[in-house]
């Protein structure tokens, strides 16, 4: 006999959020960015770094400060990519993920990345740290679920048409 599931309360939580969220047509990372912003209270700007990763970095960052956030991410990236590495980390800030990043490295990426910030105002630095983490696995569906319903365009290799089609 099949038996069905239990719930998973993390898969409702990000699916739910999803579906409350308006996805512009076609697909604006910009538009989607500011009504997400809205929804926060606090701007959000969006800071391509390029060769993030090859830097030691994660593919993406994100510094809250009181009156905003910066969300970095891996500028060398394809414009698919980097749209779901933005929205990997704008699901952290929707679904209120503390993270934890050691404070050498908060230093580290606040002295190497955002050198304008001052780093006595940061209320938290989130980064990609572990893929087995539930909090990542939640931002990591967001990002696919979000781009799922989008219309960007996908990759034109033979490997991204494979692992992109619809």
């Amino acid at each position: 006999m099949f038996r069905r599931a239990p719930s998973d309360p993390a898969l409702e939580q990000v699916r739910t959020l999803t579906a409350s969220l308006d996805v512009p047509r076609p697909w604006h990372l910009e538009t989607f960015v500011d009504h997400v912003a809205a929804l926060l209270g606090k701007p959000i700007t969006l800071f391509g770094q390029p060769d993030l990763t090859a830097k030691g970095f994660p593919c993406g960052v994100v510094i809250e400060r009181p009156d905003s956030f910066v969300v970095a991410y891996d500028a060398a990236s394809s414009g698919y990519h980097a749209d779901h590495i933005v929205l990997h980390e704008i699901a952290h800030l929707l679904l209120d993920h503390a993270g934890y990043v050691s404070p050498s490295s908060r230093l580290r990426t606040l002295q190497q990345l955002f050198t304008e910030v001052d780093t006595d105002v940061v209320l938290r630095v989130l980064a990609r740290t572990d893929y087995d983490d539930v909090l990542e696995n939640q931002a990591e569906l967001f990002a696919s679920l979000v781009m799922s319903e989008t219309d960007a365009p996908r990759s034109g290799s033979v490997l991204g048409r494979a692992i992109f089609r619809r």
